[in-house]
């Protein structure tokens, strides 16, 4: 901190996230900040622990004479100015307006400060941290509120904008929601969003979510979910697909499991991996490693599928069933449920139902006989899986499967199956030629040719006009080095975001490269794991 005059006018009060979601004052992660007449400077050296998101000249602030602070971004990273119930961003090089009792979030989400001017603190015999910070809680949750009420706001507008645009167009009427298979209920926020099972008019379904992350500043989680968020109720059969299974953490983690009579786990583990998951796994369990008819080939797929007395809660998710991936990371999960068929129900003509199947079908377990309350004694193989009503379904099913895909089958997995069912899509005339985001967790050898059959594949579709999309521009978002180091894990993140220096490195990558960034849900220091593709123009997403 710099200033040049010791007049002293007022005091940044730091405090820590509290529980309620707002800041309280507690074990202080960074001095008090004194602030002079003239100007100062705060920075990284006013932290208590090195952070280089926080720059060494990170605001430039001047006193004005009515005794408020005028606050200049000076780094790149920006800040969060919360005042009179609103909090608002502030970038690099703006500037901002600060009041007695207003609240700077240094990085947004973390490093708050209270600005206390002198005139306030004269009119209290005790310290700052008696009566102010008690004011300045009370003020921060009120400012929570609204800012919770505002990206509630948010969120269900971008869910409607989805729905009007997905397959879901082809059916009139949602008939599951995410919390209606559960016999155990669900978050009271989730109870107020759904109703129970039958024709829903009004309320669309909440089917994509971010996972939680531990360690970060409440607001960051609203919507959220855990593990046990997502398997809970009366769960019957539960098949588990995934690369990593930690059976320890898995059980730990959501007990519930322990309770199912038939679990099935479809994994990519071998070696010393796989010795340790057949040693602890509950007697009842079957694992089973898909086939891998070529020698490069992973089973990767990280999904779940429950089946209740009511019917199927389907789970796509990113992260593998290990500790690290459920509270470290930035993971991404989608879920639908869909009730059994009626008896006379034959139908097999929805592209969600076939997408499923196939896919399953491909993975080629042993089948094994179950007896279920609601069915009887069933096979459970891929056909079991057609005994759902996915007409609510609000999405198609893209499955990957290793090995080489000639004829019919070409289009059938991958990028290809991605581009025959854009093929169909129509969006807006704005998307033409609009840019392509690939943002993913691990990067093989790439070259030329395929990036641009990978472009052409995620450039598909038509616009309302009746014209072809184009081809859009790709970019690449990838963390960097200084990201990783910087992330909760450290460099133990980097063994999650795979690729030889050769693979990175390569000229022709060079123009795609843009660089991780996740302000607006405070995940920029949770490497991500997730994996996002779309297209967009400005703030709208085709």
């Amino acid at each position: 901190m710099s200033s040049s005059s010791q007049v002293r006018v007022g005091t940044l009060v730091p405090f820590v996230e509290g529980k309620s979601g707002s800041p309280s004052a507690s074990s202080l992660p960074m001095p008090s900040i004194p602030i002079f007449k003239g100007s100062n400077v705060v920075g990284r050296s006013n932290l208590v622990a090195v952070d280089k998101r926080v720059s060494r000249k990170h605001l430039s602030l001047r006193a004005l004479p009515d005794g408020s602070l005028e606050v200049v971004v000076e780094g790149p990273n920006p800040i969060v100015v919360r005042s009179e119930g609103q909090r608002r961003k502030v970038c690099a090089q703006q500037r901002a307006k600060i009041m007695h009792d207003d609240v700077l979030e240094l990085i947004p989400g973390e490093y708050f400060m209270k600005y206390v001017n002198m005139s306030d603190e004269r009119k209290s015999s005790t310290s700052v941290e008696s009566h102010d910070l008690k004011k300045g809680k009370r003020h921060s949750e009120e400012d929570s509120v609204v800012a919770k009420r505002n990206r509630q706001v948010m969120e269900d507008e971008a869910l409607a904008r989805t729905s009007q645009e997905s397959f879901a167009e082809e059916s009139t009427s949602v008939t599951e929601v995410v919390s209606s298979l559960d016999s155990a209920g669900s978050s009271e926020r989730n109870k107020e969003r759904t109703h129970s099972v039958g024709p829903l008019k009004d309320v669309l379904p909440l089917t994509f979510r971010l996972m939680r992350v531990q360690g970060l500043p409440s607001w960051t989680n609203t919507s959220t979910v855990t593990i046990p968020d997502v398997i809970q109720g009366e769960v019957l059969l539960a098949v588990l697909s995934n690369y990593m299974v930690d059976m320890d953490w898995l059980l730990t983690a959501c007990p519930s499991l322990r309770k199912v009579p038939h679990v099935l786990v479809l994994h990519g583990e071998d070696g010393a991996s796989l010795e340790r998951l057949k040693k602890t796994k509950p007697a009842n369990w079957i694992l089973h490693k898909p086939p891998l008819p070529i020698s490069f080939g992973t089973h990767h797929s990280k999904a779940m599928l429950l089946v209740y007395p009511q019917g199927i809660r389907v789970v796509v998710h990113t992260a593998n069933l290990i500790h690290v991936d459920w509270n470290n990371k930035s993971q991404g999960l989608w879920t639908q449920d869909f009730p059994w068929k009626k008896a006379n129900d034959t139908s097999t003509n929805i592209g969600f139902e076939n997408d499923l199947v196939d896919y399953l079908r491909a993975l080629k377990w042993p089948e094994f006989r179950v007896n279920l309350p609601v069915a009887g004694d069933v096979n459970i193989n891929a056909a079991f899986f057609r005994k759902f009503d996915y007409s609510s379904s609000t999405v198609r099913l893209i499955g990957s499967v290793p090995g080489y895909h000639v004829g019919p089958n070409m289009k059938k997995w991958g990028h290809m199956k991605l581009r025959s069912v854009l093929e169909e899509c129509v969006f807006e005339k704005q998307f033409c030629k609009s840019p392509l985001i690939y943002q993913f967790s691990s990067l093989g050898s790439l070259d030329e040719k395929w990036m641009s059959e990978f472009a052409c594949s995620l450039s598909a579709g038509k616009a309302d006009d009746g014209s072809q999309l184009g081809i859009g521009k790709p970019l690449i978002v990838w963390p960097t080095v200084e990201d990783v180091r910087c992330s909760i894990e450290g460099y133990a993140a980097g063994s999650c975001i795979p690729s030889p220096q050769k693979n990175v490195e390569k000229d022709f990558l060079r123009k795609y490269w843009s660089r991780w960034k996740a302000d607006h849900v405070g995940r920029c220091r949770a490497m991500p794991h997730i994996k996002t593709f779309t297209r967009y123009n400005g703030q709208n997403i085709a």
